[in-house]
């Protein structure tokens, strides 16, 4: 179960209760508002269509390492507000930081250089308070009526779990529906013939392939879970990649891809109640844009022959290290 939590002077969203969890959240929706995405919708477009126009028109690639990896680190570093001479470097620090999750990454070069960033970034956006910007460090560094203020360390904090939380689930959202539907070639095509089958194949995406695979929580009282007493203070691991593949909720064939499963959104890949993940609508949005501009410039794409579903490093996120596709043009097989 591995060793004591690490003790930080201020709450973090993921681990706080109510009432400070309910201010932090409450803090951080803003970013995720309705009317917030619908603006970020067409930015999603336009960075999913500079990442595709840099494939080639075909060919053999691995699709995760040319185009998948590239889209949620760019959409979410737009949304953080980080300067985009910066995203390639960002991206690296963060990818080496996300790697070694849920291992203490605080004494890697990559997390010393990535906090020095994120410091600097604070320190120049609270020095023009009047440049007011629709963003995260601007909502995180320039408190509303009646927010707290939060000082630079608890910013780099939420900054960083940003990065953490938001980058390697929406890639692995991605690459895992590409790669299944690409398996099932009858739902590659079914999705390709009516986009609006897309929007649940994504779903039971997030159900077959549960992008994080447990969250870990702290018992705070005595309970007892089936047969099972717990008592105070134990370290309890939530497995959702078990709960999604659960039979009795799901039927015999719950160990099987099927993008037409009827209520496959009643999955729990984003959690469920108040800790339910905030960045759910983005996550979503960005995946159908990414895998309908896939189906708009590759219909005739293919797996490799000799593909396989190989689990990427890491214990807590699932995908496969690679997705090695043939290209194809369009009109032609």
């Amino acid at each position: 179960m591995g060793a004591d939590d690490v003790q930080l002077p201020f709450a973090m969203i993921t681990t706080a209760d109510p009432p400070i969890h309910t201010a932090l959240r409450a803090r951080l929706l803003k970013d995720m508002a309705p009317p917030r995405l619908r603006k970020m919708r067409s930015q999603v477009e336009a960075i999913v269509e500079e990442c595709i126009a840099a494939l080639p028109e075909s060919g053999s690639i691995d699709l995760y390492d040319s185009f998948v990896q590239y889209v949620p680190t760019r959409v979410l570093y737009a949304v953080i507000g980080i300067p985009e001479p910066r995203w390639n470097e960002v991206e690296k620090w963060a990818d080496v930081i996300v790697a070694t999750l849920p291992e203490p990454a605080h004494e890697l070069p990559e997390f010393g250089a990535l906090t020095s960033y994120l410091a600097q970034l604070i320190d120049d956006r609270r020095a023009r308070p009047h440049e007011r910007h629709d963003d995260v460090l601007d909502n995180l560094c320039f408190a509303a009526p009646n927010e707290r203020e939060m000082s630079t360390p608890e910013l780099i904090a939420h900054l960083l779990q940003l990065l953490g939380a938001a980058t390697d689930t929406t890639r692995a959202l991605i690459v895992n529906c590409l790669f299944r539907l690409l398996n099932h070639r009858e739902q590659w095509e079914s999705v390709l013939d009516d986009r609006s089958k897309l929007t649940n194949a994504i779903e039971e995406s997030l159900r077959f392939d549960s992008p994080a695979q447990f969250m870990v929580r702290t018992v705070v009282q005595s309970v007892s879970v089936g047969s099972c007493p717990i008592e105070p203070d134990k370290k309890v691991y939530l497995n959702i990649q078990s709960a999604n593949h659960d039979e009795e909720r799901w039927g015999e064939d719950s160990m099987t891809y099927r993008a037409d499963r009827p209520n496959a959104s009643g999955h729990l890949a984003f959690g469920r109640g108040i800790h339910a993940c905030i960045g759910a609508p983005l996550a979503r949005i960005e995946a159908w844009v990414a895998v309908n501009a896939l189906l708009d410039k590759y219909p005739n794409m293919t797996l490799e022959p000799d593909a396989k579903w190989i689990k990427c490093d890491g214990a807590l996120v699932r995908r496969p290290q690679m997705l090695p596709v043939l290209l194809t043009k369009a009109g032609t097989r």
